[in-house]
């Protein structure tokens, strides 16, 4: 005879165990979609960090790159303003040396010399020497015999601005000057100068950049 506990766990087993079943499969479904969503979170967390290090990494690198090559032109610009100074001393020191010569026993023979070479040259029969107002004095009857030599007739301009020595000698119509004077000279070579001098420093290390 089926008792009513017996029908109960009849009903039971029919109706609720398929439930349970049915409660227990959703319940497994839902914690792997859980663990699939906490997976991917993670995942995408992981990334984001990553993303965040690399920005930050790339950042770091651009600002290190930058202060780099700030330093490098800082440093290149007072390594040139070092050359600059360098090369101002040595022209000043040139001008002293050329200040000199002009005291020497010699400078008077050198001039003479090359107003020669060039009156030799030119086609001109008449022409204008520049001078400094004592070269005038001392060499000015001297000039004029070579002038005589060379069929050339020669006048006189004194210069005012500071040439240091040497002449400028041109056309009686001043039309070209051909600028021998010792200050003209030194500025004419000046890059060929500095050219020299930041080699034998580069060679000596005394400069690097």
């Amino acid at each position: 005879m089926i008792t009513l506990d017996d029908k109960l766990d009849i009903f039971y087993k029919v109706v609720f165990k398929e439930e349970e079943e049915k409660c227990k499969k959703a319940l497994e479904e839902l914690e792997e979609k859980n663990r699939s969503i906490l997976e991917e979170k993670k995942i995408e967390l992981t990334k984001r960090k990553e993303e965040i290090i690399n920005r930050r990494r790339i950042l770091a690198e651009t600002q290190r790159n930058e202060m780099l090559s700030k330093a490098t032109q800082e440093n290149r610009g007072k390594i040139l303003e070092k050359r600059e100074e360098i090369l101002r001393d040595l022209i000043s020191s040139l001008e002293d040396r050329a200040r000199e010569f002009v005291l020497s026993h010699d400078y008077n023979d050198y001039v003479l010399s090359k107003i020669e070479d060039l009156i030799r040259e030119i086609d001109e029969k008449e022409i204008i020497i520049g001078l400094k107002e004592k070269d005038k004095v001392n060499l000015e009857d001297s000039i004029l015999k070579l002038g005589k030599e060379n069929n050339k007739d020669i006048s006189f301009n004194i210069v005012v601005s500071d040439i240091i020595g040497g002449f400028i000698l041109s056309d009686k119509d001043m039309s070209y000057n051909l600028d021998n004077s010792f200050k003209t000279i030194i500025e004419e070579n000046r890059y060929l100068i500095g050219k020299r001098l930041y080699s034998s420093l580069e060679k000596t290390g005394g400069l690097n950049g």
